[in-house]
């Protein structure tokens, strides 16, 4: 393993040489992050029977709308990286359970504030009413136990949920009703009810063209956001996937590539080839990312704590798997020899295995969005750094060509 120290000089070149990018909202814009705000209901479907091909898993314990699942799962990770042990109880509530907790609440000695009321149609049909039934709310959890408004969890979702998208509403608020809840938070970053403005937090890697002249962002249901002349050999963006999308990589000469979901499983376009995948196997930690070898006879996928899996033609160079991180791994990259890789975390630090050459890193410059994803140049000495919110590091020979 080689881990190369962090150079203060590589911060000050690269602010000076301006080639990060960080997003930010237009001062015209209002936004979503405000207690009055709710989330849009989910158009063509019926609160509490969301069909299973709108719906997709995040966490353990967590089914939540493909729109709001990237950000939900950003946040899980960005808590990983601060240390707070955040969980869901809850995401999608379908109709009968609604119905069970309305009926419930009702019950002697127990508050009918504090649960959602279930309405009924003309018919005598339930209706369902909570943003549960959208898939668009989660009830979380702080080492396994629900909020409270003195929990790190709190604390934490008041501090960086608001921008990926997630709100605290007022009702959940301290005094703001009967039953203020800590642990109830609202996807709104598509603007909500406010038709404010949005919030990103869904890229999860960047794939380079060909010729180095251009990349293409990765969202976390997989589609493409392409830039300069990448082309496109495809997506999983209108596939109804079982897990968020979480990282990709481009096959040998850049005419395919693959994505992995967080579960391990592993999609295939263009010149790509499936080797294998951890899907259906049951994981310590899940997968952040993958990268190819040389051939494209094989690949690695590296999970949350580090660890390496191998498939094919790929060979073991070293792991972060057992040592203490600062933060999460994220993605990874393979050099053009095959012969070593790249790490990096989600505070923007590389770890370099094999005949990987230390480029730098994001992590002197504090990204206020975590890091998502690195690309090496064809040369292997520059990369790029993907953030969540679409920004773009490049450092070295990697020349930068705009943000997602």
């Amino acid at each position: 393993m080689r881990v190369m120290r962090r150079s203060l000089a590589l911060a000050l070149i690269l602010v000076a040489a301006s080639v990060v990018g960080f997003g930010s909202v237009s001062a015209a814009e209002v936004s979503p992050i405000t207690p009055a705000n709710r989330p849009t209901p989910l158009p063509g479907t019926v609160n509490g029977v969301v069909p299973p091909s709108r719906l997709v898993q995040v966490a353990p314990n967590c089914i939540a709308v493909r729109e709001a699942a990237p950000s939900l799962r950003r946040i899980f990770t960005m808590a990983r990286q601060a240390n707070v042990a955040l969980g869901a109880e809850e995401c999608y509530r379908a109709l009968a359970e609604e119905v069970r907790l309305g009926n419930l609440a009702q019950q002697p000695g127990n508050n009918p504030a504090c649960v959602a009321s279930v309405a009924h149609a003309p018919s005598g049909q339930p209706v369902g009413t909570s943003y549960h039934g959208w898939g668009k709310a989660v009830d979380l959890t702080d080492a396994g136990r629900s909020l409270t408004f003195n929990s790190a969890g709190y604390a934490f979702m008041k501090q960086v949920a608001g921008s990926v998208g997630w709100n605290h509403p007022a009702f959940a608020e301290p005094g703001g009703s009967a039953c203020p809840e800590a642990w109830h938070w609202e996807w709104v970053g598509d603007g909500g009810t406010l038709h404010a403005g949005t919030k990103r937090g869904d890229v999860v890697a960047l794939l380079p063209s060909a010729d180095d002249h251009g990349y293409a962002t990765v969202t976390g249901l997989g589609a493409l956001g392409v830039h300069g002349n990448f082309v496109s050999r495809g997506s999983v963006a209108n596939i109804p996937i079982a897990w968020v999308t979480v990282g990709a990589a481009p096959a040998p000469h850049r005419d395919g590539y693959w994505m992995v979901a967080a579960d391990g499983g592993v999609f295939s376009f263009g010149s790509a080839h499936f080797r294998g995948s951890m899907g259906g196997k049951k994981l310590v930690a899940s997968v952040n990312g993958m990268a190819s070898t040389r051939t494209g006879s094989g690949y690695w996928l590296v999970a949350s704590d580090g660890g390496l899996f191998s498939f094919g033609d790929a060979r073991f160079f070293g792991s972060m798997g057992g040592r203490r991180l600062v933060s999460p791994v994220v993605g990874m990259a393979s050099t053009p020899s095959g012969k070593g890789y790249w790490l990096v975390a989600s505070d923007g630090g590389v770890f370099s295995f094999g005949d990987a050459r230390f480029n730098g890193s994001l992590a002197p410059l504090h990204p206020t969005s975590p890091t998502v994803a690195i690309v090496p140049t064809k040369t292997g000495r520059g990369y790029w750094i993907e953030l969540a919110d679409g920004s773009v590091g490049a450092l070295s020979d990697a020349r930068f060509f705009g943000n997602g």
